[in-house]
């Protein structure tokens, strides 16, 4: 997900998401003087216990949980 940066085609999801949300948060800065405040998460979810490591940060997280909401798509 990460890929190389060696150009922006090869970069990944993950960087190229990010750069494509900056990217729009400064025009609609330009054009409206808007300020914004971004929280990024990134959780990779595993194996038939579902379990959840989050992949941003650098300690062993045991209290990450999923939620399902049942009445939404």
């Amino acid at each position: 997900m990460i890929g190389l940066d060696d150009s922006a085609e090869e970069i990944g999801v993950i960087p190229s998401a990010i750069s494509w949300l900056y990217q729009l948060i400064e025009e609609q800065k330009q054009l409206t003087g808007a300020r914004f405040s971004v929280r990024v998460s990134a959780v990779e979810l595993t194996g038939r216990q579902e379990t959840l490591r989050d992949l941003l940060s650098s300690a062993d997280q045991q209290g990450l949980f999923m939620h399902y909401n049942e009445g939404s798509t």
